[in-house]
Order: C-alpha cells, then structure tokens, then sequence
C-alpha cells in the first residue's frame, strides 16, 4: 500500500513534469526556431539579455520565497507576514529597474541589446511577483494551480514568437515576446490565488524579515552568479558581435538548464517536506529515502543527457555542432548538482543559512578566479569544465552543513 509520503511526492512531481513536458515542449521549439532565425552570433547577443536579467533577479529575490515556502510550510506565516513579503519583492524589483536604466550606457554592447535588456527586466519584474504566489503554492504542495498557469504564459509566448518569426520581427520584439506571456500569468495567478496581497510599508515586520532571509538570499545570489559568471566572461574576451563563442556556449548550456529544471523537480517538491520533517525522529530514515531517489534521477539525468548531445546540438543546425562537447562536458555537472541537491535543502529547513552562504560565497571565487584562467584560453570548452568542477566543490560544502542534522537524528 502506497504511504501518504510517497502519495504526495508522486502526485506533486507528477504535476511538474506534465506541465513541464508542455511548457519545454513550446521553449524547445522556439529555442530552435530563434537559433536558426538568428544565427550563432545573433543568438549569442540575445541570450546575454538573459544572462543580465537572471543575474539582475536573483538580488530582487533575495531569497524571499525561500524564506516564504519554509515559513508557510512551518505554519508561521499570516497574511500581514506574506504581504510584507510581496511589498519588499515589490520595492527591490523597483530598485534595480532603476539602477539598470541608469547604468545602461556605460556598457560597450550594442545598443539593441541595452534595450533589450530594460524592456527584459520590466517584464520579468511581473514574473519575480508571480513568485511570491507560486512559493505558497509549493509550501502547500499545491502545484497544480501554479503549472497551469505556466502552461497558459508559455504557450502565450510561443505563439508571439512563432507570429514574429512569420513575419519577420526585428530583434527587440523577441525580448517583449519571450517575456509577455510571463505578465499574463501574473495577473491570472493572482486572481486564482484568492489572496489579498496589498503593497506595505512597515519597517519592523520589514527588518525581521530581511534578518531571516540575507543568507538565503546572499547565499542564493552567489550561486546563481557562479552560474551565470562564465557566460558573462566569455562575452567580455569574446565580443558576441564578432565572435560566436558566446552562441555556441549558449546552445549548449540552454539544454543544460532544461535538464536542470526537470533534475529539480524533486528538490523543489521534497523542500517543505524537509522542513517539516527535520526536527522529527524518522529524519535520518526520510532522508536516507529522498537521497535515494535522487542518487536514481542523477544517474539517468547524466546518462540521457551526454548520449542525446549531438543530436540535440544538430536540431540548432549545423552552424552549432562545436557545442556538443561542450554539452557533454555539462551533462556531468548536472549529474553532481542533481544528486547533492537535498543538501542545500536540508542546511535551509534547518536554518543554517549563514553557513549555506559561506558556501556559496566560496564557490563564487573559486568559480571566478577558474574562470578567469581558463575562459581566455579554451573558451566555452573551458567554462564548461568550470562548471564541473564548481558543482562539486559546492556540493562537498553544501554537505559537510547538511551532515550535522544526520548526525543528531542519528543520536535520537
């Protein structure tokens, strides 16, 4: 007889992957498309749009919905407590708008890309509140709401794409399009949330807040920038406008990233279970349960993705091919990163955040100071490689925290 445990665990996985199969199914195909519409080095410059706006999100994130999912599976959080949530997403998303505007012209990138990347960051502004929804959805184990409505936004984008490619569109239209259907899911999370969410101001629920959640978010915003540094730093000694280098990375890391969100799955979903199950007895046996299943999903998610390379490299086009070895390359970071994934869960549930920090504070200058060796001297076959090895030295640290709740439980 299947428990309740594995009963929420199959249905709420099982809800994410039928939505993603549609929404990767409509991204796969419009990623193929702008890759062939574009071409390597025009593809490169529009994933540098990309490249900024998730460095630039993550800071309005800050580690918000985490702190959020772990509060509203714990039981903590009140509707004052997520309003305070929503309103500080509000007034960073703000913010950085505002810095991005102002520090556009001191780039050397071409000035289509500069655009791009203000109207990107207007629109995915929708997108980082939509978040804050979502993060209640996942507290709760209620996905099915949230995969909907990620559905609708991608087809939403899709067809837009699919009309600009017919029709010729300039370069900024693509920018608009990729991002429009991430507004019209805005509005409609909101609606079928049922929440009264209104902006707020209060200074002291504000401070606690930002007291529980600066290591998540550092901790978080380092992470993210050792994972988006190397395509930065590969635009910057190889210019996109003159070199492909940048393209060929981005083919190979877009597969990357997709298999990363379906490897993740698992994590997002055993999360609040963590978090409320760390303190119990039976910790050590429920973890012991998830690191299996997630031991089963590396191996497979490693496996499919290093056979498939070529063939998925070649459906860009042929202009493509020198980033199947790069993709290969990656297919074993995403190996390292599925299986330690329940690590940095369990440091969070368990409020070790300043040490989840530390650790990513570490990966970013190893990352870094790797990077800037090796990026000049074999381009993107080298950032692949980084990438390797950045993902084991943050899984080494992510689990040297995440051993101290074994161990206590183990003592019970």
């Amino acid at each position: 007889m299947i428990s309740d445990f594995n009963k929420k665990i199959f249905a709420s996985t099982s809800y994410q992957v039928i939505g993603k199969l549609f929404t990767s199914a409509f991204g796969f195909l419009t990623s193929i498309l702008l890759a062939r519409y574009f071409g390597v080095k025009l593809f490169g410059e529009f994933n540098l749009i990309y490249i900024f706006l998730g460095i630039i999100s993550i800071f309005s994130d800050f580690g918000l919905a985490t702190l959020l999912t772990r509060e509203v599976a714990s039981q903590r959080a009140d509707e004052k407590y997520i309003s305070a949530i929503f309103s500080l997403r509000f007034f960073l998303l703000l913010l950085l708008f505002v810095i991005a505007v102002l520090a556009m012209p001191f780039f050397a990138y071409s000035s289509y890309v500069k655009f791009g990347i203000i109207i990107a960051l207007f629109g995915n502004s929708f997108l980082g509140l939509s978040s804050v929804f979502w993060a209640i959805f996942q507290a709760k184990l209620n996905f099915l709401k949230m995969v909907i409505i990620q559905v609708i936004s991608s087809i939403v984008s899709a067809i837009l794409i699919v009309i600009g490619i017919l029709s010729s569109q300039s370069f900024l239209y693509f920018v608009f399009a990729s991002l429009a259907g991430g507004v019209l899911g805005f509005f409609i999370t909101k609606k079928v949330s049922k929440l009264d969410i209104k902006i707020s101001f209060d200074k002291k629920v504000f401070r606690k807040i930002l007291a529980d959640a600066w290591p998540i978010g550092f901790g978080v915003i380092v992470t993210t920038l050792f994972s988006k540094i190397d395509s930065l730093m590969i635009s910057f000694f190889f210019n996109p406008a003159k070199n492909v280098d940048l393209g060929l990375y981005s083919a190979s890391y877009k597969y990357f990233e997709v298999a990363c969100v379906f490897a993740g799955f698992f994590q997002i979903t055993t999360f609040p279970i963590i978090s409320s199950g760390i303190k119990k007895i039976n910790f050590l046996s429920l973890y012991k349960k998830l690191f299996f299943y997630g031991a089963i999903i590396s191996l497979f998610s490693t496996l499919g993705l290093f056979l498939l390379a070529k063939p998925l490299i070649l459906i860009l086009g042929n202009d493509y091919l020198p980033a199947v070895n790069s993709l290969k390359i990656l297919s074993l970071a995403l190996g390292v990163m599925v299986i330690s994934g329940i690590w940095p869960s369990v440091a969070v549930a368990g409020g070790k955040q300043k040490q989840f920090f530390y650790v990513s504070l570490a990966a970013l200058i190893f990352n870094f100071l790797l990077n800037v060796w090796i990026i000049p001297r074999f381009s993107f076959i080298g950032a692949s490689w980084t990438t390797v090895f950045s993902q084991i030295f943050i899984a080494a640290g992510y689990f040297l925290i995440a051993k101290e709740f074994f161990q206590k439980s183990e003592n019970k």
